[in-house]
Formats: C-alpha cells, structure tokens, sequence
C-alpha cells in the first residue's frame, strides 16, 4: 500500500465519510483458499461507522454476513463478519465464526489498491490483500453511496 495512487484512493475514501454530507460507504470481500467448501467466502456490508483518527480515519463495518459455498449442492453457509479498515496505515482486521468448521476466525490484511471501475451506480474502489495473516487471498471493494 505504498504507493502514491493507493494513498490517494484512501484519501478519497476519507475525505467522502469525513465531509459528512455523504450517507456512507458499502464494502464487498471475497477470501480465496485451497478449500472453496470450508474457507473460501463472498462476504459485505455497510462499512460506514467512520472514526477520524491519524491522516484518515477508520471505518467499521455493521455486522454483515459472508457466504461459504455448501459442498452438497445446498444453500450456502450463512454467516456474520466484522471487519475494520484503517485508512490511515492501509490495514483491515476481520473476525468471524467458520460455520462449517466451528472455529472462531481472526485476520490482519494489508491493502494494496488494484483499481477504480466506473459503473452507473458511481465509483468502485477495489483493493487487493497483498499480505494476510492467515495466507488466503482477499479482495475488497469500497462503493460510496
């Protein structure tokens, strides 16, 4: 998350909760294993609850659900995520509870922006985990709304 380009699309992020004219911020997040039928999730939410902190703030997810795919052919697995995006260092914190394997989840992910793609809805900002405490790999995206 070094580079100048990915600070600026942080600050952009900041800068849309900071002015406080804006409703919010919905985050996507998918994580990718070896194991599609036990790690491996799709997950959001509503990341809006802002904390102006350092250069830009945190944002805090409402309680939000993910998916693991159900390796029988049912429904997905349903379940809460909680996640938290340090703007100012880059960073997101996640937790969960694995429904398949029971075992309650933690994660520390360091962002790297990938790009903004435009869609009619407005603007996506989509980041990449270039390093994960748990080895999976993750996507974000951020749509202010």
């Amino acid at each position: 998350m070094k580079t100048l380009l990915g600070i600026r699309h942080l600050d952009a992020l900041a800068d849309w909760m900071r002015s406080g004219t804006n409703k919010g911020i919905f985050f996507e997040v998918s994580r990718l294993t070896d194991d599609h039928f036990t790690d491996s999730f799709l997950g959001g939410g509503d990341a809006s609850i802002f904390t102006p902190s350092g250069p830009r703030g945190t944002l805090t997810s409402q309680p939000s659900n993910a998916y693991i795919l159900n390796s029988e052919g049912g429904a997905p697995h349903n379940f809460a995520i909680q996640f938290t995006f340090d703007l100012s260092n880059g960073k997101a914190w996640g937790t969960w509870t694995n429904p398949v394997t029971g075992q309650a989840e933690t994660v520390s992910v360091t962002l790297t922006f990938f790009k903004c793609a435009i869609a009619p809805e407005g603007k996506y900002y989509i980041f990449y985990g270039n390093k994960s405490s748990d080895k999976a790999g993750y996507t974000f995206t951020f749509i202010p709304f």
